[in-house]
């Protein structure tokens, strides 16, 4: 009787429509980021290059959020079910959070890393001492916030969306500090990578830099694109501290459950620009799903841009 009482349904069939909606996008992001981790694993396995441990460190953290919005549909779903495990519900956001505000240094850190090695300051396959430090001191504070987060339980499924419980004495802190982080890092990658489309214009006549337009387009397409998209989405959710978005309601459930689909999708924009504009990545996982044979290593000239987007090419 108690285990049919758990599994009854919600009577707010908006809510089963909401959990439907992010178990069916945030499922097929569990596979994606598999086969593309695998893929740019195996990459580096045959081409060492730091930029790739870097960008699955990134998928890494977006595959965490991507589960934490898979579960939360059944949570939805099963009203019950939430109250029951409201602890380790609770847990889970924290994780999920924690993961999201990781992501930020990570991308910032892979951004500046590209540079150096653009710039001939470090090889690709190099992983110098400070960079080290920095990312060791972004899986600390990460760590801290899963283990805070955890501790206090300022995290919560609110439904139809995820939001700190401000109910939680250091809630508003760690959402103060989530946002001072994210513009922060946001702005920083954004500069890193427009230093970068002019570092490649300033070189577009050397040996590998032939196809340095197109780089650039690219390049800023991306960081536009995803700056953008991400910007617009911190200052909805964190509507209380951004008065010039109070025109969108949040108090309404589906503007909620919007948000949360449009979080749900930012985990599809990396794997998704990495498949489009990485051909050797692209490459490796079309070998890795059996489309392409793969071809003898060749131990050829790698482009200058292989850290940006990696593309081998013949020796002459």
């Amino acid at each position: 009787m108690n285990s049919t009482f758990l599994l009854q349904t919600n009577h707010d069939v908006a809510m089963i429509e909401y959990g439907v909606a992010y178990f069916l996008i945030a499922f097929p992001l569990i596979p994606l980021f598999f086969v593309i981790m695998k893929a740019i694993q195996l990459k580096c396995r045959e081409s060492p290059n730091i930029t790739y441990i870097l960008m699955n460190m990134v998928n890494f953290c977006q595959l965490g959020q991507a589960f934490s919005h898979l579960i939360s549909g059944p949570m939805l779903i099963l009203p019950q079910l939430l109250i029951k495990l409201d602890v380790i519900v609770r847990i889970i956001g924290c994780v999920m959070n924690s993961l999201w505000i990781a992501d930020f240094p990570l991308m910032t850190l892979l951004a500046v890393t590209r540079i150096l090695i653009f710039s001939n300051v470090i090889g690709s396959n190099q992983f110098p001492i400070l960079i080290k430090l920095i990312l060791c001191s972004i899986i600390t504070w990460a760590l801290f916030l899963i283990i805070a987060g955890s501790f206090t339980q300022n995290f919560l499924l609110v439904t139809p969306g995820w939001d700190y419980d401000f109910t939680v004495s250091n809630a508003e802190t760690f959402a103060t500090l989530e946002v001072i982080i994210s513009f922060a890092c946001l702005s920083m990658s954004y500069v890193s990578y427009i230093s970068m489309v002019y570092l490649i214009y300033a070189k577009k006549n050397t040996v590998g830099c032939v196809h340095s337009r197109k780089n650039e387009i690219s390049i800023l397409l991306q960081s536009t694109f995803v700056t953008t998209y991400i910007t617009i989405m911190i200052f909805i959710w964190h509507q209380s501290l951004f008065s010039m978005v109070s025109f969108i309601d949040m108090d309404n459930q589906r503007n909620q459950a919007i948000l949360n689909c449009c979080l749900i999708l930012h985990c599809y924009v990396n794997p998704i620009l990495t498949l489009v504009c990485n051909k050797s990545i692209r490459n490796e996982l079309l070998k890795l799903l059996g489309i392409r044979k793969g071809k003898p290593y060749n131990n050829g000239v790698v482009s200058k841009l292989s850290s940006i987007h990696p593309t081998e090419t013949s020796p002459n």
